[in-house]
């Protein structure tokens, strides 16, 4: 599983889901509420996940996670806890950055599944990478965030075997190159919904933001309006332009 994540400070959170096409394809969008309701896109690439893959609450906070980790999904999954429940267990608790910070260190005896964490709202965000027992945060200024399937700021000194080293590499290639076709994309101008849907559909290079290559597709992608608490989601390639707009009731 492949995803590209981005913030426009205080505006917008968005994201896409890249699949392998022996992963799991089903998605919904759902809205629950506990404390705060929320909204979010639930889509397991495996039968092991559980919770949302991003969502946003009544109190425009935003959540959305990518997966880096030293073993495949299914190896993290089977020793630690899907991060899709901690996103459902921020949006449905917490109104802050603050708060939602301290619920990521609620989890310190239960290691999540590596990966980034993005949280937004429209006072800030905090960008967080994991893989237990190493965390770094970034608090967001006013400068666009990019997160893939890389670290950007934690030195997590990943190692693999030797016979997925090919493999590792071409994730790492692949990663890299959508981080910064993404960043490049995002410093040309001042970003709404519809300059949003078209950074999505990108296909520049090897390893493009919309994806059609090979076994690797990009299965959805999701747009969060932290002023509005709007979703705005496409199920399937973002290029095809049907989007939906759902907002929290």
């Amino acid at each position: 599983m492949m995803c590209t994540l981005g913030v426009i400070p205080h505006h917008y959170l968005f994201k896409t889901r890249d699949l392998w096409q022996n992963s799991g394809q089903n998605e919904v969008v759902v809205e629950k509420g506990d404390c705060f309701r929320y909204i979010g896109v639930q889509g397991h690439a495996h039968p092991n996940e559980k919770g949302l893959n991003s969502g946003i609450n009544n109190a425009g906070l935003a959540v959305a996670i990518t997966f880096v980790d030293r073993v495949t999904l299914e190896d993290a999954l089977a020793s630690k806890t899907p991060r899709g429940v901690l996103v459902e267990d921020i949006l449905g608790h917490c109104r802050t950055m603050v708060e939602a910070v301290q619920r990521f260190i609620s989890y310190w005896n239960s290691p999540l599944v590596g990966g980034n964490i993005v949280i937004a709202t429209p006072e800030g965000g905090v960008t967080i990478e994991q893989l237990h027992p190493l965390s770094a945060l970034e608090w967001h200024s006013e400068h666009p965030v990019v997160r893939t399937n890389h670290f950007v700021n934690l030195n997590a000194d990943i190692h693999v075997l030797n016979e997925l080293q090919d493999t590792f590499d071409w994730y790492q290639r692949n990663s890299r190159d959508r981080y910064r076709r993404t960043e490049e994309l995002l410093g040309e101008e001042v970003f709404d919904v519809s300059s949003i849907q078209m950074l999505l559909s990108d296909h520049e290079g090897d390893h493009p933001i919309c994806s059609h290559s090979g076994n690797l597709v990009t299965r959805s992608a999701a747009i969060y309006d932290l002023e509005r608490l709007e979703l705005h989601y496409h199920s399937g390639s973002p290029c095809n332009n049907k989007w939906k707009t759902f907002t929290l009731s």
